[in-house]
């Protein structure tokens, strides 16, 4: 045997051998089918793992390894091992397992089956290893993502989940739902007065006192600041000469009333606490989630006009369904008479203040109406099948201002929001086809698709993702940590930078649930290799707070409102004259 730990007849010293064994983070095990799938061999790692022995496990000593396995993940774990081993293919799959302390792991598991000369299973050789850690990570991400950090209370973004929910189940069920749009009145005078400490414990004073007057299965939660939210689900509906749900919602705010007026004692002094409610029902103030809370919001505001700690129900303004169709048909021969235009907001390098690239952001030119918002014209694009010709006009002009910039001496690329409907091979190899046509450097574009959208399907997504990659595109998720991305998929996927939504940030830097998500989709996005970039910043305090914290890349009205591309080349320039 030479120096190697190699013997004579090539096989490895069985010490060497021993010795890797016991160096790989995770216990190393081969089972055989022909003696009912016991353990002939388990690495002594699986002791730190289950808590058990090797042992106990070889030939099944004294236990199986599936014992150990959780009763309600051991079907899932036969099948993907089983369907993998009839494919003659690798297997991996997660699962959790009893520790002897009677707590709960969660463990990866990897293997492969081995041929024997008959062509079949002879052996199962693989791999087991704790990812408890990364679930516990990802468990935390998720709660931050979701929940209020002071008041525990589900955020915006729950609640958005719970009331679409709620809807899909109003229409199938022929029930209403009601959203209560809660808004402290003078809460910043308890700031100013008392201090922030002071004006925390009184939001969470006023978090428990709604969720004492909803019923158990409605949803409360915390807007942001002394905005709070009530959903008031499976309400009945409204007949000829009754609008139940309108009943059982203004109740709700008559009692949410009564509760906040009872006096609070906070350090010393008792605090009554004043409360404008805006209040908007399905079916018959809105269609949809956001229509909803858009409508509540409004109704909110007409209390606080008739004198405050009043509430109101949502009245429509009238508006025409035929207003929409009209407003597609004029939109299509906008895309064709050539009456959109794009603007371009500055992708700035957070540390230096240096332009490195530009949004471009689709606005409309109407002749009735001047400049319509894209958030009122993409969803009827995306409704009618207009959002394909729209977007390729998109990616189009965008390449045309791409190229022109370089002439000019711009060092920037620019980037495009792609639509749900585009993320398939086809669409994505016309995008890549544009570009290329145009003799860009694929590194001078970069594509955004939502964290939702990109998540849908990961068997569909990764070859697209790959192609992208191959071909040098940069690659944005966008509205990070409002999906539901988890941390093992994300490692996955072949992207380069990672949109922080902008309602996370708009709450920097004071909020502390959204400080502390923040930070950790900073630090997540670099330990993935991965550019962090922020979306709305409006201020310099969010711009410092991200620095501080290690964001690569933000954009936002603190540096420029989206402009138009005559106007973008100063902008650039002052810009960086400033960052120099």
């Amino acid at each position: 045997m030479d120096g190697s730990g190699v013997t004579d007849d090539g096989m490895w010293d069985t010490r060497r051998l021993e010795a890797l064994i016991s160096n790989v983070p995770g216990a190393i095990y081969r089972c055989s089918p022909s003696h009912d799938w016991a353990m002939e061999f388990i690495s002594d790692e699986v002791e730190s793992i289950s808590g058990h022995p090797a042992s106990e496990f070889v030939n099944n000593h004294i236990r199986t390894y599936a014992s150990v396995i959780c009763e309600q993940d051991r079907t899932a774990v036969e099948v993907a091992v089983g369907a993998a081993l009839d494919r003659g293919e690798p297997f991996e799959v997660e699962y959790r397992i009893t520790h002897c302390d009677g707590s709960i792991r969660w463990v990866y598991e990897r293997g492969q089956g081995i041929l024997g000369p008959d062509g079949e299973v002879a052996f199962l050789d693989g791999v087991i290893c704790d990812i408890t850690d990364r679930k516990q990570a990802e468990a935390q991400l998720a709660f931050l993502a979701y929940h209020d950090s002071l008041t525990g209370l589900p955020n915006r973004l729950l609640f958005q989940e719970h009331l679409e929910v709620a809807l899909r189940r109003a229409e199938r069920d022929g029930t209403n739902v009601a959203v209560c749009f809660i808004d402290l009145d003078g809460f910043k005078l308890v700031n100013d007065s008392f201090g922030h400490s002071i004006g925390d414990d009184l939001l969470v004073e006023v978090a428990a006192r709604i969720r004492t007057i909803v019923r158990d299965h409605d949803v409360v939660a915390r807007q942001s600041g002394d905005e709070f939210l009530v959903l008031l689900a499976d309400l009945p509906g409204q007949t000829v000469d009754e609008r139940p749900a309108v009943d059982v919602a203004t109740r709700a705010a008559v009692d949410i009333h009564a509760a906040l007026q009872r006096p609070i004692a906070l350090s010393g002094t008792e605090i009554s606490v004043n409360a404008s409610i805006g209040i908007s029902i399905y079916p018959d103030d809105a269609p949809d989630a956001e229509s909803l809370l858009k409508h509540a919001d409004i109704a909110m505001y007409r209390a606080k006009e008739r004198g405050r700690n009043d509430h109101a129900i949502y009245v429509s303004d009238g508006s025409d369904p035929r207003r929409q169709l009209s407003l597609a048909t004029r939109l299509g021969s906008a895309i064709s008479d050539g009456d959109l235009l794009l603007h371009y907001q500055p992708l700035v390098e957070l540390a230096t203040g240096a332009v490195v690239g530009a949004e471009a952001l689709v606005r409309w030119q109407d002749g009735d109406r001047g400049l319509i918002a894209p958030g009122e014209f993409i969803p009827i694009a995306e409704r009618t099948g207009l959002i394909k010709p729209l977007s390729d006009w998109v990616i189009d002009q965008a390449c045309q201002q791409t190229v022109a910039w370089s002439a000019q001496g711009l060092d920037l690329y620019v980037s495009v929001n792609l639509p749900a409907s585009f993320w398939r091979p086809t669409m994505i190899r016309e995008v890549l086809d544009t570009i290329e046509s145009f003799g860009l450097n694929p590194n001078r574009m970069m594509v955004e698709i939502t964290e939702s959208a990109m998540m849908t399907d990961d068997r569909a997504t990764a070859p697209i993702l790959a192609e992208l990659h191959r071909r040098g595109l940069r690659v944005a998720v966008d509205d990070f940590g409002t999906g539901h991305s988890s941390l093992s998929r994300l490692t996955k996927m072949l992207v380069t930078t990672l949109k922080i939504d902008r309602s996370f940030v708009a709450d920097l830097p004071g909020d502390r649930s959204a400080a502390i998500l923040v930070k950790s989709i900073i630090q997540l996005a670099h330990n993935l290799g991965l550019q962090p970039l922020a979306e709305g910043i409006e201020t310099a305090a969010q711009a410092q707070f991200l620095v501080a914290h290690g964001c690569s890349l933000g954009q936002g009205f603190y540096y420029s409102r989206p402009v138009p591309a005559a106007e973008f080349v100063s902008l650039f320039q002052s810009l960086n004259r400033m960052a120099a």
